[in-house]
């Protein structure tokens, strides 16, 4: 456990913004060691409530310290995971483990790749060798219907913007529902929508990361032989749609009629093509829509392209479950004696029981294993961003496992 108390979680359920911010400050601010004080919160909340009038809740308790984080679907903690939109969550951290820089970057409607590249250009000037960086970004640049950031190009700038530094970054992208209605971040002072905030925690803290999964191919290999940004227009030269349909076993028309399709994604396998079956090879991505119109799948990603090899890929609860279990105890035992500060955990929306349609919790084996040993704070999101393949790429029904340990000498 966190014996010394300089790392403490709040949360709270409200529908009122101002007092889910209150109580969930309120809580973490009474479990802080005596003899310390807040120098930041990492804060995720809920998509029904008002961001200003929470950060006014959080900030009547806490002060003028900065407030990073992002809304989510729905929250996770030790003792549940929640959708309702009315969560407040905190991790306090005492100013000892402020973190060395905090910076911002605008426009993400305008150019994800630019924003991108603004974003890294000011984390060079401020990261160090083996550094960890958070980051959040706002998913929807648009509703009805919705047209989301692309994560892939925000990631794209920030590795232009960083030259040869290479921290390791994990993260999200925001979103308050599962319609994709809006989204907006915590930038350290207020809410904003169309940006990316980028938090380099401490060298005091080493971070740790797995990843879990629970898809598996229900195809063979499909060549993408047309595409237009995030449409996938046709799969081996013919209508991507009636190709899905057909693999399926379904009509057409159900298929477009699911929005969105949590139960499909389309899984680009990298190394060997040939060797048997890893979750570990394969970035995913969800199929948000299917358009009788023009026969086309639009993904949540723009980052496959005309000539990707990809399989379709389809759920199986007990493999979500079964993942999130061994890569949690994996991930534990790699740590030996070291004592946790804390867990993050950033799961994909639509892996949760309320969308999913699972009658298991899919967070239950994390909840478990890392509640009871350290503060563990968590959300639903529309991307995670984790490392894959030596970089931060953005993820599709993933779970990203953070869990940060204290360095006793940097």
């Amino acid at each position: 456990m966190n014996r010394d108390r300089s790392i403490t979680l709040g949360h709270a359920q409200h529908p009122d913004a101002f007092s889910a911010g209150r109580l969930a400050a309120t809580q973490a601010r009474e479990q802080l060691a005596d003899d310390l004080q807040p120098g930041w919160a990492l804060v995720f909340c809920g998509g029904r409530h008002n961001p200003a009038t929470l950060l006014e809740g959080l900030r009547t308790v806490l002060g003028v310290i900065p407030i990073v984080g992002a809304v989510g679907v729905g929250l996770i903690t030790a003792a549940a995971a929640t959708l309702n939109g009315y969560e407040c969550g905190l991790l306090l951290f005492a100013d000892a483990f402020s973190p060395t820089a905090i910076v911002v970057a605008d426009g993400l409607d305008q150019d994800e790749t630019e924003t991108g590249r603004h974003l890294g250009a000011q984390l060079r000037e401020q990261i160090f060798p083996d550094a960890a960086v958070l980051l959040f970004y706002d998913s929807v640049k648009s509703s009805l219907p919705p047209v989301l950031h692309v994560g892939s190009r925000l990631l794209d700038g920030l590795y232009a913007g960083l030259g040869e530094q290479r921290p390791t970054v994990i993260g999200a992208g925001a979103l308050t529902d599962m319609k994709w209605s809006e989204g907006f971040i915590f930038d350290g002072r207020q809410a904003r929508k169309h940006a990316a905030v980028a938090i380099v925690l401490p060298p005091t803290l080493s971070t740790h990361i797995t990843i879990t999964h629970g898809c598996f191919p229900a195809s063979d290999f499909l060549e993408i032989t047309r595409m237009d940004g995030a449409r996938v227009l046709e799969l081996d030269g013919r209508p991507a749609l009636a190709v899905v349909a057909e693999r399926l076993e379904v009509s057409r028309a159900e298929l477009a009629a699911r929005r969105p399709l949590l139960s499909l994604t389309l899984g680009e396998k990298y190394g060997d093509p040939f060797a048997p079956f890893n979750e570990n090879q394969y970035v995913n991505r969800l199929v948000m829509t299917a358009d009788l119109a023009d026969d086309s799948l639009t993904l949540f990603e723009a980052d496959f392209q005309a000539g990707s090899r990809v399989q379709l890929m389809v759920i199986d609860p007990w493999r979500m479950v079964e993942s999130a279990h061994h890569q949690t105890q994996t991930l534990l035992e790699t740590l030996d004696q070291q004592t946790l500060a804390f867990g993050l955990y950033i799961d994909c929306a639509g892996r949760s029981m309320a969308f999913s349609g699972l009658e298991d919790d899919e967070t239950a084996p994390i909840r478990e294993q890392i509640g009871s040993r350290c503060p563990l704070l968590g959300f639903y999101s529309g991307v995670e961003i984790a490392p894959f393949l030596g970089r931060a790429r953005p993820l599709d029904w993933t779970g990203v496992l953070a869990l940060f340990t204290v360095t006793p000498h940097v």
